[in-house]
C-alpha cells in the first residue's frame, strides 16, 4: 500500500467498555456517537423499551430501536452500539445485544436522600430506608408510595397495584429501587424519585400499629426534645374542629392537656403548657363540621412556626357546639401564642383592598396602624366596600419568624377566614373613599386643564384678532396715504409737468430751454417715484416675493438706466423684510442715477443656509471722500441714513465699497 493510502486512513476511536466512561462522557462528545462495547447486568426493565444496566463501575441506560428482546432483571448482557446524549447523562443506542447468562441483580448501594437529590447514583440500584407515609394508586396497575427519609419525603413508583401491597403506612421500610427523577430541558435533575418493579423489593422492618390503638397525644408535646428521631411515626390527637377547608386543611383545638411538670417542689417551675391548636393536612379532604369533636391521626412535622400534622386521617367525629374564638389583642395576635387557633381581634380593622388570588381572595386590612393580610378561600368576591370598619375573626397563621439569640420570634401573622361571615361590618365606608377622592381630584384636574386650554385658545384668538385689526388698520392707513398722494402731490406734479411742457413750446434762449428740460425730467422722475410709492402702499394683501419685487423694480428703472439682474433662489422672507430690502435697493439705485452718473446697475441676490446677501453695484464715478462720512449722510441728504435705519429694523448690516472711477458696491447681509 502506498504512503498516500496510509495518510488518508483514519483509525476509529476505541469503544467505550465501562459504564463509568459512558456516564461521564461530555455532552459534546456524546453527540459524536462514539462506539460502545459494554458487558453489564440488567438492573431495571422499563416497559417503553428502555433498560438500565450496571457493571462494577457505575450504571447507564440502554435504548433499543425499534424494539428490544425479552430481558429480565439479572440478565448478563453484552451490548454494542453508540453513545447518545440522553436527558441527564449519556446512554447507549443499542445495535446488537447478546445475553451471556443470568445472575443475581446488581448489588444495591445504600443511599440517603441527598444522594438521590444530587444524582450521585442516578439510574443505579439503591437501598433506602424510611417511614411509609401514604400509599395511593398512580395509574392502572401502578402505585405511588410516599416515603419519609429523615425530614424529606420522596416518591416511590411501584409497577404493581396497591391492593397487593402489605400494610406500609407508618411502617419502617427497606426498599431496593432504581434511582431516577424528573429532568428539565436544561439537563438538570428537578426532583428525585424511585422506581420499583414489584412489592417484593419492599421489605417491612417494623410494622405499623393500628391508628385506633395509639395513645391520644397532647399537641403541646409534638416534636419536643426527647421524642423519637426523625422520621416521626404518626400520632393520635383529639380536639374540637375550628375550621375545615376544601383543600384538606383542618384546624383543631386540642382537648388533651399536656403532662404536668416532673418536679413541682421547686419555686422556679414554669407554668404548665397550654393545650394549643394545631394545623392538620389530610391525605384526602373529608367533610368536617366546625364544633365537632374529632380524633385524627397524622405525622408530626414542623411546617411554619408550630408543629402540625401531615398525611393525616380522620378516625372519628362526634357532634359538638360551635367553637368560640379567643378574643386577642394585636400584640397577642402577633406573638405566636395563638398560632393555628381561632381568634377574634379586639381592635376593629379597616378594609383597604381585596383582590383575587390562586385559592380565592386576599384582603388587606389595617388595625391600629398595623397591616394585616387575610385570606378567603371562596370563589365569589366578598360583598364589602373598601374603607369599611370590620370585626375580624379567623384562624391565626404565623407566616414568618426571625431568630433573636436562641429564640425564634414571630415576624408576621395573617388570618385565614372560614367564610365571609368572619368579617362583620361595624361601620360602612365613608362616601369619600380614597378611590372616590382620587377620581374627584382627577376630574377636577381635568376641568382645570380644559379651562386652561380654553383660556389659551381664547388668548390665541384674541392675539390673532388684534393682529388682524392692526393689519386692517395699517392697510386702511396706507390706502388713505396712497389716496392723499394720488389726489394731491401726484396731481400737482401732473399739473406742473403740463406747464413745463407748455413752456418748452415757446421761443426761449438755450440756457432757459436747458433749465426747463432738466426741470421737466426731474418732475417726471418725481412722478415715477410717487407712482411707485402709491403702488407700494396699496400692495399689502398679496405682497410679491423678494425676487419678484426686485424684478419689478428693475423693470421700472430700465426707463432711466439698464439694470442687470442676478437673482438666485432664496428662502422665503417675511413681507416686511422683503419691503425693506426692496426699498434699500430702490434708494441705492436712485443714488446711483442721481449722483454716480452710472450707465449700468447690477442687482445680485443670493443666500447660504445661514445668510442672505443683497448686492447693488454700479459703474459710476464712485467717491473718494471719507466713506464713513459719505454713508452716514451729509446735511440735507438722508438716503444712506435711511438705508442704515431699514437694516436695523430687519437685523441686517449694510456695507459700502467705492473707489474713484470704479463705481460703488452696496452689500446688505442678513442672518436667516
Amino acid at each position: 500500500m502506498s504512503l498516500h493510502g496510509f495518510a488518508g486512513a483514519q483509525t476509529p476511536p476505541p469503544p467505550l467498555t465501562r459504564a463509568i466512561d459512558i456516564r461521564t462522557l461530555p455532552y459534546e462528545r456524546s453527540l459524536e456517537k462514539p462506539p460502545v462495547d459494554l458487558t453489564a447486568t440488567i438492573g431495571f426493565v422499563e416497559s417503553n423499551g428502555t433498560c438500565f444496566v450496571q457493571d462494577a463501575t457505575a450504571g447507564t441506560h440502554l435504548h433499543f430501536r425499534p424494539g428490544r428482546p425479552g430481558l429480565r432483571v439479572g440478565d448478563r448482557v453484552q451490548v454494542k452500539g453508540t453513545a447518545m446524549p440522553g436527558l441527564y447523562f449519556p446512554g447507549v443506542d443499542v445495535t446488537a445485544l447478546s445475553v451471556l447468562g443470568h445472575e443475581a441483580p446488581p448489588a444495591a448501594i445504600p443511599a440517603v436522600y441527598d444522594d438521590l437529590a444530587t444524582g450521585r447514583y442516578h439510574y443505579q440500584r439503591v437501598l433506602v430506608e424510611g417511614l411509609g407515609r401514604t400509599l395511593a394508586p398512580l395509574d392502572e396497575n401502578r402505585s405511588l408510595l410516599r416515603l419519609a427519609m429523615g425530614s424529606r419525603v420522596i416518591e416511590v413508583r411501584v409497577d404493581s397495584p396497591p391492593e397487593s401491597a402489605p400494610p406500609l403506612v407508618d411502617a419502617r421500610l427497606r426498599i431496593i429501587a432504581l434511582a431516577a427523577g424528573g429532568i428539565n430541558d436544561r439537563r438538570q435533575l428537578v426532583f428525585p424519585y424511585l422506581r420499583v418493579t414489584d412489592w417484593s423489593d419492599v421489605s417491612v422492618i417494623t410494622t405499623a400499629s393500628a391508628p385506633e390503638a395509639q395513645p391520644v397525644t397532647s399537641a403541646a408535646t409534638l416534636l419536643q426534645f426527647g421524642t423519637a428521631d426523625e422520621p416521626h411515626n404518626r400520632v393520635r390527637i383529639r380536639g374540637t374542629v375550628l375550621a375545615a377547608f376544601r383543600d384538606g386543611r383542618v384546624f383543631l383545638r386540642d382537648s388533651t392537656p399536656p403532662p404536668p411538670p416532673r418536679d413541682t417542689s421547686r419555686e422556679d417551675v414554669p407554668e404548665p403548657l397550654k393545650s394549643p391548636s394545631v394545623a392538620i393536612r389530610l391525605t384526602s379532604p373529608t367533610a368536617l363540621t366546625p364544633g365537632h369533636e374529632a380524633e385524627i391521626t397524622g405525622f408530626p412535622i414542623m411546617a411554619g412556626f408550630s408543629a402540625s400534622l401531615a398525611d393525616a386521617q380522620v378516625l372519628s367525629t362526634t357532634p359538638g357546639d360551635e367553637p368560640q374564638a379567643d378574643e386577642v389583642s394585636l400584640k397577642e395576635f402577633q406573638d405566636g401564642s395563638h398560632d393555628a387557633d381561632l381568634v377574634r381581634l379586639t381592635t376593629p380593622a379597616v378594609l383597604n383592598d381585596f383582590f383575587r388570588s390562586n385559592d380565592g381572595f386576599e384582603l388587606r386590612l389595617t388595625s391600629a396602624g398595623v397591616s394585616i393580610r387575610a385570606f378567603l378561600l371562596e370563589s365569589q368576591a366578598p360583598s364589602l366596600q373598601i374603607g369599611s370598619s370590620c370585626e375580624v375573626t379567623g384562624i391565626c397563621l404565623v407566616e414568618s419568624s426571625t431568630d433573636k439569640g436562641f429564640r425564634s420570634q414571630p415576624e408576621r401573622a395573617s388570618l385565614l377566614l372560614r367564610s365571609p361571615a368572619d368579617l362583620r361590618v361595624l361601620s360602612s365606608a365613608p362616601f369619600w373613599t380614597a378611590k372616590r377622592l382620587t377620581l374627584a381630584i382627577a376630574l377636577l384636574l381635568g376641568v382645570i386643564l380644559l379651562t386652561l386650554f380654553w383660556i389659551t385658545q381664547q388668548r390665541r384668538q384674541i392675539t390673532r384678532l388684534q393682529a388682524k385689526i392692526v393689519q386692517q388698520a395699517t392697510l386702511d392707513e396706507r390706502q388713505r396715504i396712497a389716496r392723499e398722494f394720488h389726489d394731491t402731490l401726484e396731481q400737482e406734479l401732473a399739473g406742473l409737468s403740463l406747464r413745463l411742457d407748455a413752456a418748452t413750446t415757446r421761443p426761449l434762449e438755450d440756457k432757459a430751454r436747458t433749465l426747463l428740460e432738466t426741470s421737466r425730467s426731474l418732475v417726471s422722475r418725481i412722478q415715477s417715484e410717487a407712482r411707485n410709492l402709491v403702488s407700494d402702499l396699496r400692495e399689502t394683501e398679496h405682497p410679491p416675493s423678494l425676487p419678484e419685487a426686485l424684478q419689478a423694480l428693475a423693470e421700472r428703472t430700465r426707463d432711466h438706466l439698464p439694470v442687470v439682474l442676478d437673482l438666485q433662489p432664496v428662502p422665503p422672507v417675511p413681507p416686511h423684510v422683503s419691503h425693506h430690502l426692496r426699498m434699500i435697493a430702490q434708494e441705492t439705485i436712485t443714488n446711483a442715477i442721481k449722483h454716480a452718473q452710472a450707465t449700468e446697475i447690477t442687482l445680485h441676490l443670493s443666500a447660504t443656509p445661514a445668510q442672505l446677501l443683497l448686492r447693488i453695484s454700479d459703474n459710476g464715478r464712485g467717491f473718494v471722500a471719507d466713506t464713513e462720512a459719505e454713508t452716514h449722510g451729509k446735511p440735507g441728504h438722508f438716503g444712506c441714513i435711511g438705508i442704515r435705519e431699514r437694516c436695523r429694523k430687519i437685523g441686517a448690516e449694510a456695507e459700502w465699497q467705492s473707489a474713484a472711477g470704479e463705481g460703488t458696491v452696496v452689500s446688505v447681509r442678513m442672518n436667516l
